[in-house]
């Protein structure tokens, strides 16, 4: 299971199946007070697609770090 973390808040990051060969992969934190980061990705393999996202995310700041 992956994790990502936004500081030092641990992140849960959830992939579902979007329509067709698309996935949304969510990353969410515990604090309620900060907003879910969102990305949509489409591609066969699930766990690439979610590492993909996670590295766009961090690429563009919006998590600090994440574990795969």
């Amino acid at each position: 299971m992956a994790r990502a973390f936004i500081g030092n808040v641990e992140c849960r990051v959830q992939t579902d199946r979007d329509l067709g060969e698309g996935w949304v992969v969510s990353v969410n934190p515990s604090d309620p007070k900060v907003a879910p980061q969102v990305v949509k990705l489409q591609g066969l393999d699930k766990e690439k697609c979610t590492r993909g996202a996670l590295e766009i995310l961090q690429k563009s700041g919006r998590i600090d770090r994440f574990e795969a």
